[in-house]
Order: C-alpha cells, then structure tokens, then sequence
C-alpha cells in the first residue's frame, strides 16, 4: 500500500514538473518590447527605371526583435496599399538577417499590384513581420513606414460583357489588355451591347465603368457611352466589327480604331501631323497622331492641339517619312462641302493647311464623312 502511495505522489509531482516546464517553455518564446524600422525613414522616395531591374528599390534595416529566450527570428518584409489595414499585403522577402534588399523590378510590379500610378510619384506601406519557429510563438508586426515609389509600366487588365461576344459577362475567356508604359490595348470584336474593364481577372469588385474614367477626366471615343444600365457600364454604339480597344494612362484618353490588320499601320486610318499635334512636322519616332474611323464614315482621336499652331490630314501611313502618301488640306474639306469648326481656320500658309485657333489643350479631333463635318469638342 505504502508502494501505490508513493507511485501517485511521484506521479503528481512528475505531472507538476511537466507542467510547470511547458508553461515555462510558452512563456519563454513570449515577445518582449517591439522592433522598428531604421532605414528608409518613412516618406523617402524612389524613382523607379525599367532599364535597371536588377538594381535596389528600397533597402531596408530594422532593429532586432527581442523574445524571452535566445531563438532563431525570421522576418518578412510586408508591402500593402498606403493606408490599408495589410489585409491584402504581398509577401516581399524572408530572412534572418535584420536587413534586406528589394529589387528595382520586383518592387516595381508589388507597388503597380498595390494600386501606385505609373510614372506618378504613389504612397506604399511597409512593414515587417517577425516570427520564430518555437512552439507558442506569436507574429509581431514593427512600425508602418510610407515608401514613395515611381513606378514604370503597368498591370495588364481586362474586359468581360456582352458587347465583347468572345467575352461575355464571366470569366472563361476575358479579353486580355496587354500594358506596354502605361498603355493598355486589345484587338476584339464589338457589337452594340456593354461591357466593364476590369483589373484582375475573376474579381468582380476590380470593375472600371464609364464613369471611373469620366471623373479622372479621361477623354474617351463617341461610340463609347455611358449605358446608364445601373452599372453605368460602357456601351458600344458603333458599327459592329473588329477594333482595337486603347486605354492611354498618360495622356487619359479611352478609344477605339476599326482593325484590318493584325500587325502594322492600319490602312482604314489616316493621320494627322503638324505643329498643332503633339509630334510636330514629324514622321520619325511614330510622331504622327493616327486618326482612326471609329464607326462607318467616322473619324477620330483625342489628342492636345497647340493653340495658333498648323496641321494637315495625311492619307496612309508607310513605316516612313509619308509625305507621298496623300493629303487633305483645308480647301480640300470646303470645296467638298464639309463645314468645319470655327476654331479650325485656312492657314494660308502656301500649303493651305489647317490652324488651330483654340486654346491649348486636350480635345476631340472628329471627321464626320457622312454628314461632312470636322468637329473639335
């Protein structure tokens, strides 16, 4: 009997020990104090240059995280939108050390991924996590800086609806809009319906409708309307076909020019050049402004004409200097009927070309040849 006593009383005790020594061990992996980040101070900047990749986007430093008993800390360095709860955070790089490196390119595509603008100075949040491997360890976050990054580029998009029938409104088959430094373009077909641009594929919350790019102050094609449809989606009116669809995140301009060809200068446009237009009397380094038919006898392009400056209407488009291609200059559209618009004037400037006598800015360049009217709205 005395035996079975002493069995239980060490069994009590060992169970006492046990317990004691696990209780020990989860307070021992507890975190004590908070660790921050030392460099980059919160509100550096960076510009960001697609000919360097490789080269650093931020380097950062932070002081060490501090448990209650020596272990090994791993730490995660965090990238989240500016002013986000880190919800949605990307995962940069893990290390043990209390230093890391981000690359120009991987930086670049996080902060695009976290909604900075191209080319436009856009506020990051940057964190660290820190976590050992020990049982009963817990995640700690150090302080939040805000990082100014200058992206480059952009995050390709896309379109679902039933105005896009290899579409329609899911996502088997979304059209893709390739990006190339801020421009995104799509070759499609386009009936008279609606659709929705959207930024990630499959996500329904991502969507852009008409009016998105209306109050950023976009300047988008006429056969492209609000449909007022409850989604205030986009609705194309035009002549159904094969276009090319053109979101400038530059210049903020959405458009449409009909397709022929798949590759190439599209022989269905015109073209303008000039001192009025952006390119000047320039061919080279695809100066010229294509003005695309947007819809049967319709041509039209937004683009910033210069106030007191010339231009004329150039017939094709060679890859070259296109001088020989043909042109239209001002008395061409009188003597065959058109009425043109007060702020296009003759320049009687042997040539005869167009002037523009509007003030400097983005405008609506629109050649109407079924009612024969040239119209700048």
């Amino acid at each position: 009997m005395k035996n079975r006593y002493k069995i239980v009383l060490a069994l009590i005790a060992f169970i006492g020990i046990t317990s004691c020594a696990s209780e020990d061990n989860f307070k021992l992996t507890e975190p004590v104090g908070e660790f921050t980040i030392t460099t980059p101070l919160n509100g550096d900047a960076i510009v960001l240059n697609e000919t360097t990749p490789t080269n650093p986007g931020i380097a950062l430093t932070w002081t060490p995280m501090d448990y209650t008993t020596p272990t090994e800390i791993t730490y995660t360095v965090q990238l989240a939108p500016n002013g986000s709860d880190f919800t949605d955070a990307q995962d940069l790089v893990t290390t043990t050390n209390t230093n890391a490196s981000i690359q120009s390119a991987q930086l670049n595509l996080a902060a695009l991924t976290a909604g900075a603008t191209p080319f436009v100075q856009s506020p990051v949040d940057i964190r660290v996590k820190a976590t050992t491997g020990t049982s009963g360890s817990q995640p700690v976050y150090s302080d939040t800086i805000t990082y100014l990054v200058t992206t480059y580029g952009c995050l390709g998009q896309y379109a679902v609806g039933a105005g896009i029938p290899a579409a329609g409104w899911n996502w088997d088959s979304p059209l893709s809009l390739i990006c190339d430094d801020g421009v995104l373009t799509a070759r499609t077909n386009l009936i008279n319906d609606t659709f929705r641009f959207f930024t990630t594929s499959g996500d329904w919350n991502s969507g852009r409708n008409y009016p998105y790019y209306t109050d950023l102050g976009y300047k988008i094609s006429s056969t492209l309307v609000n449909a007022a449809d409850g989604d205030q989606n986009f609705r194309f009116t035009g002549t159904p076909g094969t276009y090319r669809i053109k979101i400038d995140e530059n210049i903020k301009t959405v458009t449409i020019a009909k397709s022929t060809v798949t590759s190439g200068f599209e022989p269905t446009s015109t073209w303008l050049v000039g001192a009025a237009t952006p390119g000047g009397w320039s061919w080279s380094g695809d100066n010229e402004t294509e003005l695309p038919l947007i819809t049967d006898g319709i041509y039209e392009v937004p683009l910033t004409l210069n106030n007191n400056e010339t231009f004329r209407v150039f017939l094709g488009n060679n890859g070259g200097d296109s001088w020989g291609e043909g042109s239209r200059n001002y008395p061409w559209y009188v003597s065959n009927g058109y009425t043109i618009d007060s702020e296009l004037v003759n320049a009687n400037d042997g040539d005869s070309n167009f002037r523009y006598t509007g003030p400097t800015a983005m405008r609506i360049f629109k050649i109407n040849s079924v009612t024969k009217v040239i119209s700048v709205d």
